[in-house]
C-alpha cells in the first residue's frame, strides 16, 4: 500500500491516505460504500449512472440515506468504532448536497473510492474540510460477514 497525499484533501498532508487498490473507473464511492464494485451509483440516470428503481432519484441527503437504509443501515450519532457494527459516513458540501460516502473497516479506519481513481484507507480527519466537504450523516448496521 502506498501513502497518498492529495491536494484536494489538505489534511492528508499530515494524515495520508493509504492506497488499497488500482485505479478502476467502473464504480464510485457510493457503490464502494454500498458494497458493489461493478457500477457507478448516482441519482442521475441521464448520465448513465445506476440508481435502484425503488429509491428516490434525487441528489438529496434523504435519497442517499434511503439508499443505505435499503440494505439495513440506520442513522446514528457518530462514527466511533463499535464491535459487531459496520458504519457508513455520507459527506455533503456546504449547501447540503451529497458528495461522497465512506465505509468503516473492522480496524476503525475508513475506506473510500476517490472518484475514478483508487480505493483508499483513511481516517475521518484525512478527508475533513477537503474536496468532498464533511460528514453530514453516519449510519450503522450489524456487521455483515
Amino acid at each position: 500500500m502506498n501513502q497518498i497525499r492529495h491536494p484536494k484533501f489538505p489534511n492528508s498532508s499530515n494524515d495520508p491516505f493509504l492506497g488499497t487498490s488500482p485505479i478502476d473507473r467502473r464504480y464510485n464511492c457510493i457503490a464502494w460504500a454500498f458494497g458493489d464494485n461493478s457500477r457507478w451509483y448516482w441519482p442521475r440516470p441521464e448520465l448513465y449512472c445506476y440508481w435502484p428503481e425503488d429509491i428516490t432519484c434525487q441528489e438529496t441527503l434523504d435519497a442517499f440515506i434511503e439508499l443505505f437504509q435499503s440494505i439495513g443501515y440506520q442513522v446514528c450519532n457518530n462514527g466511533n468504532m463499535e464491535k459487531g457494527v459496520e458504519k457508513v459516513a455520507i459527506y455533503t458540501d456546504n449547501a447540503g448536497k451529497p458528495t461522497h460516502a465512506a465505509r468503516q473497516l473492522e480496524d476503525g479506519k475508513w475506506t473510500s473510492k476517490l472518484g475514478e481513481s483508487e480505493d483508499v484507507s483513511h481516517s475521518l480527519n484525512a478527508m475533513r474540510n477537503g474536496f468532498y466537504g464533511n460528514v453530514k450523516v453516519f449510519m450503522f448496521r450489524p456487521r455483515q460477514n
